[in-house]
């Protein structure tokens, strides 16, 4: 497992994660329009975990654009490579904290999303993303922010707001940033990029497959770490599991998951 990743590799992460994509590909496919992303372009992808959006990029720049989706661990890349394709992809290893990426070339598009929670040095990672960037290229970085109260839910269930203070204290152990997603116009800006933001607010309809399942599958995914740390007992995490599951079946509940905030900087 990737070093501050604390959902970790394991399959039920990664189905996770392509039904997390579902919800969230609409809003990334906007931003790359907003960032002007069109046919024969180079795109890059940093930390594209199970490479819904390279792929995205992929499709909308066609066979005479180039996309490379980047990732730190081989696991997902293999997962990657096994379901791509596209001709015009490939994916390679690299740390964007320490990278190795600069003779791989300029690109117009340099995006990522869902990576700056998990950064220790998110400014480092920006530098490395603007030197891959073209003269008059974009940046577009997305990330989530876990506030206090960003996890609502109505009907009020104290299950989700527990979630939220296990995930938030997993992220803090790993050296993550739970509020990352507010500081990407602020990262952009020192970066003396031309910077735009916005923020949104996704909400989960329980009852309403398959997005009403995030809750008790992103909760699997951190069983191994909760064990580990002991942030909740094998009682407490069936409890709990088992709650999640029950909300995920109620037609009458929603939940707004984390703030999504969108940000895109050009040069």
């Amino acid at each position: 497992m990737a070093p501050g990743y604390v959902l970790g590799n394991l399959v039920k992460e990664i189905k996770r994660l392509e039904m997390q994509a579902g919800l969230f590909g609409p809003l990334s496919r906007e931003a790359l329009v907003k960032a002007d992303i069109k046919k024969g372009m180079r795109c890059i992808d940093i930390g594209c975990g199970s490479g819904s959006v390279t792929r995205m990029m992929s499709d909308i720049v066609g066979r005479s654009g180039r996309v490379v989706g980047v990732d730190i661990d081989e696991k997902y890349l293999e997962y990657c490579r096994s379901v791509s394709t596209q001709s015009n992809v490939e994916f390679v290893r690299d740390n964007i904290s320490n990278s190795n990426l600069d003779s791989i070339g300029s690109f117009d598009i340099v995006f990522s999303r869902f990576l700056f929670v998990h950064l220790r040095d998110k400014s480092k990672a920006v530098r490395s993303m603007k030197r891959l960037l073209k003269r008059g290229g974009a940046m577009v970085l997305q990330e989530l922010d876990h506030s206090v109260g960003s996890w609502l839910c109505y009907p009020d269930d104290k299950n989700v707001e527990a979630l939220r203070k296990v995930y938030v204290a997993l992220l803090k152990k790993s050296g993550g940033d739970p509020l990352a997603g507010r500081k990407l116009y602020k990262l952009l800006v020192e970066e003396s990029l031309n910077t735009s933001v916005d923020c949104y607010s996704p909400c989960l309809l329980m009852g309403h497959e398959p997005y009403s399942s995030l809750g008790w599958r992103i909760m699997e995914s951190l069983r191994p770490q909760i064990m580990r740390l002991g942030l909740l007992n094998t009682r407490q995490y069936a409890e709990m599991h088992r709650n999640l599951k029950q909300l995920a079946k109620s037609r009458v509940a929603y939940v707004t998951y984390a703030r999504f905030f969108s940000a895109i900087g050009r040069t």
